[in-house]
């Protein structure tokens, strides 16, 4: 790939993201690999803005929704390309109990916690710094008291693009005085034909799972796993899209699977998606337990926020979200693994979008 793909007009303008949000510095951060991939990462959020990927063909092209600036990214669609935490998911209700003491938590999805609340670190910047050109390393510190959480907890986060068309997320938690819940993800909306494409629903989906959790009408875990097979949920063998949505049963995804592991620890492929337009496929890795795979559900209704990097509104089912996570409403779901963390122990993982052709 020639390097001076760089020089793209399609690269974001950093200078477009640089000013002070409650008194913090907001930058993007460009990533680049040998290969010619590019990443903008932003630190408002610690958000994925742009990733230019090459098609079977070697053109590139971008294959994130996004803004192309800052004051788009604040006035747009609150979860697109954030890094989510407190909590990723819904806490049923907005509270949960901790060594018998409720814990109310902010509710801004009706009743529920959505996403760390109000303010979820999706709405924090980030300290970060650049530390090579394939690099960046950002931190925020929740506080006790967050959004209704309790304890502080001192989040790292690294953006590492690999020679290998990989972007890396590795991140580190650790409760620092009290015990606390935690459960982070990447919130990045895909379309390997390129962001200004309109509708993904031509892609084939995988989705590497046999079981996902039930949820409540209003999309709650309820603590029951159930079977894919015989279901619009079953993904195991590659699916287009626009072959399942709309249908009776739904017009849209926004659902979580147990992802199938061979070892309990370690990546593991949670996902696949490819693009039989373009011949781009990304692969989707990660130590988390779980999958959220959002489509949107509404598709006629645009997406909050105004016009994206094309200059169009964006509207559901136009970028396609795979969220690794741990298990959804764990806090008050007493059969679910523990999203607790004492002090001192730290809560570790790593996604990975790893992206390639397919010459067919």
């Amino acid at each position: 790939m020639n390097l001076n793909a760089f020089s793209s007009p399609r690269l974001l303008d950093p200078a477009r993201f640089e000013r002070e949000v409650g008194g913090k510095p907001v930058r993007l951060f460009t990533l680049r690999n040998a290969a010619g991939m590019v990443a903008g990462i932003t630190n408002y959020g610690a958000r994925i803005e742009q990733i230019l990927a090459p098609d079977r063909l070697g053109r590139l092209d971008d294959v994130v929704l996004g803004y192309d600036s800052l004051e788009g990214v604040m006035g747009g669609s609150p979860s697109m390309g954030a890094f989510i935490g407190r909590y990723a998911g819904r806490i049923g209700h907005a509270r949960l109990t901790l060594d018998g003491t409720q814990h109310l938590l902010g509710a801004n999805n009706g009743p529920h916690c959505l996403h760390g609340g109000l303010r979820g670190s999706r709405f924090r910047v980030f300290d970060a710094l650049q530390t090579s050109p394939s690099r960046v390393d950002m931190t925020y510190v929740f506080a006790d008291g967050e959004e209704g959480f309790p304890g502080a907890l001192a989040l790292r986060l690294s953006y590492r693009l690999l020679e290998n068309n990989a972007l890396v997320l590795d991140y580190e938690a650790v409760a620092l005085d009290k015990p606390t819940v935690a459960s982070f993800a990447s919130h990045a909306f895909f379309n390997l034909n390129g962001e200004s494409s309109g509708s993904a629903l031509d892609h084939e989906v995988t989705i590497f799972a046999d079981r996902y959790f039930g949820m409540t009408p209003d999309l709650v875990a309820t603590g029951a796993l159930l079977p894919v097979g015989q279901t619009p949920f079953d993904f195991r063998q590659p699916t287009v899209l626009d072959a399942r949505i709309p249908c009776d049963e739904l017009q849209g995804y926004d659902h979580c699977y147990l992802v199938n592991r061979a070892e309990a620890e370690g990546l593991a492929l949670c996902a696949r998606l490819k693009a039989p337009k373009t011949g781009r496929v990304m692969e989707v890795w990660s130590t988390e337990a779980a999958l959220q795979f959002y489509t949107g559900l509404l598709p006629l209704q645009a997406l909050p926020g105004g016009p994206g990097k094309s200059s169009q509104a964006y509207f559901p089912q136009q970028g396609l979200c795979f969220e690794p996570q741990g298990y959804p409403n764990a806090p008050n779901c007493p059969d679910f693994p523990s999203a607790v963390y004492l002090p001192g122990q730290p809560r570790t993982g790593s996604t990975v979008y790893r992206f390639s052709t397919d010459p067919d």
